[in-house]
C-alpha cells in the first residue's frame, strides 16, 4: 500500500505523487478508498485509483540505486532494429505500455541507432518512430529526474556523464 507523498508511476501518465488517500463515492452506490495522484511533471489534474485494485499500471518508482545501476548498464543493452513496420509498431507499443525501463532504454537505443544510420544515408527517421522516441524519452527522463532530484532536461547530460 502506498502512502501520501510516495511517488509512483501510473501508466502513460508517468511519475505521480500520492497527494491523498480518500474515501469517495463516484455514483456506484458504495464508497471506496482511492489514491489521489498528481502528475509530478506537466498538468495538475488529479487522478483517482482504487486502493484495492491491483493495477499493473501503478508501480513504485525505482530507487536511486536501481536507477544508477540501470544507467551504468546502458552501454551493454543490445538493440536490433525491427524491419517490419507493423511488428515494430506493436513491439514499441508493448514496451511503452509495460513501463519496463530497461526495455524502454533498449527501444531508445534502437531508434537512436536507426536515426544515425538513416542520417548517414541522407534519409530521415519516420514520424511514427520519432514520436515513439519522444514518448520513451519522456517516460525515462521523468522517472530518472524524480529519483535523482534533477530536471527532466538535465537527465540526458547526467546519463552521458555516468556511462562513459
Amino acid at each position: 500500500m502506498y502512502k501520501i507523498n510516495d511517488y509512483v508511476v501510473y501508466g502513460s501518465t508517468g511519475v505521480c505523487k500520492v497527494v491523498d488517500i480518500s474515501l469517495e463515492n463516484f455514483g456506484g452506490g458504495s464508497s471506496r478508498k482511492y489514491y489521489v495522484l498528481s502528475p509530478a511533471f506537466g498538468n495538475s489534474v488529479e487522478i483517482f485509483i482504487p486502493t484495492d485494485k491491483q493495477d499493473s499500471a501503478l508501480r513504485p518508482i525505482l530507487t536511486k540505486d536501481q536507477t544508477l545501476a540501470l544507467i551504468h548498464s546502458m552501454p551493454e543493452i543490445e538493440s536490433e532494429w525491427i524491419l517490419d513496420d507493423s511488428s515494430r509498431k506493436a513491439k514499441f507499443s508493448e514496451i511503452l505500455q509495460s513501463g519496463d525501463l530497461k526495455e524502454i532504454v533498449r527501444l531508445i537505443k534502437m531508434i537512436h541507432f536507426r536515426r544515425l544510420d538513416l542520417q548517414n544515408s541522407g534519409k530521415h527517421l519516420g514520424n511514427a518512430d520519432a514520436e515513439i522516441m519522444k514518448q520513451a524519452e519522456k517516460i525515462l527522463h521523468h522517472e530518472f529526474a524524480c529519483v535523482l532530484d534533477l530536471q527532466p532536461d538535465d537527465v540526458l547530460d547526467f546519463i552521458r556523464a555516468n556511462t562513459q
